[in-house]
């Protein structure tokens, strides 16, 4: 009975319409007593007035006919035995019960096609279809399945993810649909979620992820949902910084667990947030008001505090608080009094905030100005009409009342209008409908991002033999010869020109300036003492040219065991990780891609200065990425790289295996 249904952009996933949209239900379990999994799970489907067929059999009965969901609401130890009983007679089943693998324990098998929520799972929510087939007592408030929203959750727990959708309900935010995937024996939150967008096309998906169980499927997810034009919010638990693939790696230090998850999800126009309420409300904002056409914010206000209060925390999400032009100024003054300011924030004094009519005036003009793409009012909850705070307002608009709670600007929201509590939470909502970062607008095409054949590098390379491979790989590196007595620097030296580097041909994996074995600004009158010292550890030396290259550039790679090839790169030198001006992401996104993300993030900031150098950065750091391919190596970078003449040049290098 399982039913698949092909989808380009990845691999096949479950037909999930039986399941959120069920003919025919079974509780199994639990209904003897009222307050039995099963007994509340029945009186949520009887609340709702769920209008499908509901059996109850009892759990040695099996069935004696197909069904679209069974709720295993028995205890562990019986469920293996109910899941034979079942197998091949319901298209899903739902298991609420916990204690299999994730306690050491037996897995949960089926095999004659039935497919397994859970097991742990506290159920499903499904507001058009009346399907409130969860016990959990969140839902009890929730069995008038208002909806209406677009709006689906995600969530790997379940508890958590049933808060979540209760508080949502409190602003007057009523989600379609929730899953909780719970242990995921069958379905994996990122695979339910894949369903939910064929299924039930949602405008907005919300996630919840404890953590990163397999990068595939995510990034299979968010391609998918890119796809689909549904923007995805994930509130993602467990992040942490990454450990060092080597000692003293500057490549691991700046592609840190959290950095590279981020670039992932703005590569794909997803949006990670940072708290529950985050989540509710840039799933409320995107749901309400969708994407607007660009990050410029103008703010309305009678008071000047709120809007300096409003610009810093639009600035802090990313928004430009653009003074208005002095035509827009004069428009905009001739229906305040002189003592108004129209600059941005638009102050309309206290006098005057409180006349509807005056500020449907200015809220019009600024609206229609085009000069800015969002649009922030501080007044009152009463005022949605006069701001043009409506669901689906272009440019998007949020009436910002001050401390109020939620209930108080609900029956706003459930009618339409885009009124929230406080000021924080309508910047927030405003910010969530920003268009993705620069650079991360366009979604590349998944490659796979799995680890290269291990093996072909039996040691660590030397520093000269990782002078040698990142050369071989393409990239251009100063010149340089090897030295093993000081007769041979000075040599080295004159044949290169002075001064030169000195370094110690040590193993890779050694820091090398750490470990003293770096020496800069070498002459030839300095070179005998120099060399001798060096040389005096046993240990052969390095002669580089000692190039005057500016700007210093960093590019590396290293393999991870989530994200397969982690490429890196950005402002260089000895400071890398102190200036953390880099951009690290998944190589599967692409070199284009990575380009892009340099030029946003660095060389734009300059116009015209620094043309040419993304493309030449990521195309030195995907050099390296095919070096790590090819060797198998952990680690390869390149720190310092310097820009000579326009060309890009390794100055040192590493390869680690």
């Amino acid at each position: 009975m399982r039913a698949d249904v092909p989808d380009p952009s990845g691999p096949r996933v479950p037909d999930l319409r039986p399941l959120l949209s069920p003919g025919s239900v079974a509780v199994i379990g639990g209904t003897s007593r009222e307050t039995g999994l099963g007994a509340r799970t029945l009186r949520h489907l009887r609340e709702a007035r769920f209008g499908g067929e509901v059996l109850t059999p009892g759990p040695r009965d099996g069935l004696d006919r197909d069904v679209d969901v069974a709720l295993l609401c028995v205890p562990a130890a019986a469920v293996q035995e109910v899941l034979d009983r079942i197998d091949g007679r319901a298209a899903f089943a739902v298991v609420f019960a916990s204690g299999f693998e994730e306690t050491g324990g037996a897995p949960l098998t089926t095999a004659r096609g039935t497919i397994v929520l859970g097991p742990n799972t506290v159920g499903l929510y499904h507001a058009p279809d009346r399907a409130v087939l969860t016990f959990a007592q969140a839902f009890d408030s929730l069995v008038d399945c208002r909806g209406g929203s677009g709006a689906f959750l995600v969530s790997q727990s379940g508890a958590f993810g049933a808060r979540v959708v209760t508080a949502a309900a409190r602003y007057g935010f009523h989600l379609d649909g929730f899953i909780g995937s719970g242990n995921e024996v069958h379905l994996d939150a990122c695979t339910l979620a894949r369903g939910v967008l064929a299924a039930a096309g949602p405008r907005v998906l919300l996630f919840y992820l404890e953590g990163i169980r397999d990068a595939g499927t995510l990034q299979d997810l968010l391609a998918d949902a890119a796809r689909r034009g549904v923007p995805v919010v994930c509130l993602l638990g467990g992040r942490s910084e990454a450990g060092s693939t080597a000692a003293a790696s500057h490549t691991a230090a700046v592609s840190t667990d959290t950095a590279v998850t981020r670039e992932l999800f703005e590569a794909y126009g997803a949006t990670l947030v940072g708290s529950d309420r985050e989540l509710v409300l840039a799933g409320l904002g995107l749901s309400l008001l969708g994407r607007a056409a660009g990050r410029r914010a103008g703010i309305v206000t009678g008071s000047g505090g709120a809007g300096v209060v409003a610009a810093d925390l639009l600035g802090t999400a990313g928004l430009d608080v653009p003074v208005l032009s002095a035509g827009l100024r004069e428009r905009l003054m001739a229906h305040l009094p002189g003592i108004a300011s129209a600059r941005n924030p638009v102050d309309v004094t206290a006098q005057t905030i409180g006349d509807d009519a005056t500020l449907e005036k200015v809220c019009t003009t600024l609206r229609e100005s085009g000069e800015v793409d969002l649009v922030v009012v501080i007044g009152r909850e009463n005022q949605a009409a006069a701001a043009g705070a409506r669901a689906g307002a272009a440019p998007p608009t949020v009436v910002a009342t001050l401390d109020r709670e939620p209930a108080t600007v609900r029956p706003r929201i459930e009618a339409g209008e885009v009124v929230l509590p406080d000021l924080d939470a309508a910047c927030r909502v405003l910010a969530s409908c920003a268009p993705p970062v620069p650079g991360g607008a366009v979604a590349p095409r998944p490659t796979a991002a799995g680890p290269g054949s291990p093996g072909r590098l039996d040691s660590d390379p030397s520093a000269s033999e990782s002078l040698r491979l990142v050369a071989g790989a393409g990239v251009e590196v100063a010149r340089w010869g090897p030295a093993t007595t000081v007769a041979e620097v000075l040599a080295r030296g004159a044949e290169l020109g002075w001064p030169v580097v000195l370094k110690s041909d040590t193993a890779a994996g050694v820091h090398k300036a750490r470990a003293g074995g770096v020496r800069l600004d070498v002459t030839a009158a300095t070179a005998p003492e120099v060399a001798a010292g060096l040389l005096a550890t046993g240990v052969p030396l390095i002669v580089a040219r000692q190039l005057r290259a500016s700007p210093e550039l960093f590019a590396g790679v290293r393999r991870d065991p989530q994200w397969g090839p982690v490429v890196s790169a950005g402002l260089g030198g000895a400071h890398v990780e102190l200036l953390d001006r880099t951009v690290a992401m998944p190589a599967a996104l692409g070199e284009e891609h990575f380009a892009r993300r340099l030029a946003a993030e660095l060389f734009d900031r300059v116009p015209g200065r620094y043309d040419g150098l993304a493309e030449a950065l990521a195309a030195a750091a995907f050099a390296l990425a095919g070096l790590a391919d090819r060797t198998g190596a952990a680690l390869v970078e390149c720190n310092p790289l310097g820009v000579v003449g326009g060309r890009i040049v390794a100055l040192d290098a590493r390869v680690v295996r």
